[in-house]
């Protein structure tokens, strides 16, 4: 949950059957494979963009729980088909499909859960950073079963992608099991909420994940002193500039993730033991930090 920007897309539109492959319980759109499809058909321009971005809303976005969140991961306009093309040449579908399916039964095995669609673009050569800070991987959950993934094959997104792909698939399972649109979504939330999902696909899969690790000592204290004040916020601009960053409040990039991160991570060391089931379940407060007496002792 990561973009502004509502989808407008006609999904009413006729379309031609999408690009995907599927098994029993994994598929798979190719979404720049669907737009150069649509290219190859003849149409202008400006038409089969239309189609194929109102094809990968069908496919990817409509009727997840956070569809009207995960524009930004739309096949862009911008993108023309030979730049479509050289990127396609370097990437492999079927390598990302084997290292998807491996990924995902491990995760799947760990939280169980319905059937999944991961849809993936990939990324402009000149979109430097998801291959230079992400690790070539964007991500973003739009509902339970529906991962969306943008891909760099300029880096080495085979060896992020399963670590990514089970941090979505943690999101994935908790907007199965406990998502409640009538409850307000806080601070306390959303860190957790992150924080989960990078403590699950850690303990699953080896990858650095620069957003766990962007705050120094220093850093977290000042970060958590700022994050403990408004807990309970639900406005957009305290939630995305704590999560992400705000250099006008002072709050530094993935500061919000980081503090996540080390709140789920310090919980899962103390007693009593959670499982992941249990862990997904517990409410935010199990993970704030526990109240120090004036003796300084928990």
């Amino acid at each position: 949950m990561n973009t502004h920007r509502h989808l407008v897309f006609a999904v009413a539109l006729a379309m031609n059957t999408p690009v995907f492959a599927t098994d029993s319980a994994i598929s798979f759109h190719f979404t720049n494979d669907a737009v150069l499809q649509q290219l190859a058909e003849g149409k202008p321009p400006a038409e089969a963009q239309t189609a194929a971005a109102a094809a990968w809303f069908a496919q990817c976005a409509a009727g997840g729980e956070f569809a009207q969140l995960v524009g930004d991961f739309a096949p862009s306009a911008g993108m023309t088909a030979d730049e479509r093309k050289l990127q396609a040449a370097k990437f492999d579908n079927a390598k990302f499909e084997r290292i998807a399916r491996e990924a995902w039964t491990k995760a799947n095995a760990a939280l169980p859960q319905d059937s999944m669609r991961v849809c993936v673009d990939l990324a402009a050569r000149d979109d430097v950073f998801t291959r230079d800070r992400m690790d070539g991987i964007m991500a973003v959950t739009a509902g339970k079963g529906r991962i969306i993934l943008k891909i760099h094959p300029d880096a080495d997104w085979a060896a992020s992608l399963p670590y990514t792909l089970a941090h979505e698939m943690h999101h994935s399972y908790w907007t199965q099991h406990h998502f409640d649109a009538d409850k307000a979504f806080t601070l306390a939330d959303y860190l957790v909420f992150e924080g989960r999902a990078d403590y699950f696909a850690g303990s699953l899969f080896a990858h650095r994940a620069p957003w766990t690790k962007a705050l120094d000592a220093a850093g977290h204290a000042a970060a958590w002193d700022n994050f403990s004040k408004k807990l309970d916020a639900t406005d957009q601009a305290t939630l995305m500039g704590s999560m992400f960053g705000s250099p006008q409040a002072g709050i530094p990039m993935w500061a919000g993730y980081s503090v996540g991160y080390k709140l789920v991570s310090d919980r899962m060391a103390r007693a009593p033991k959670l499982d992941y089931a249990a862990m997904t379940a517990a409410a935010a407060a199990q993970f704030m930090p526990e109240a120090k007496t004036a003796s300084g002792k928990q």
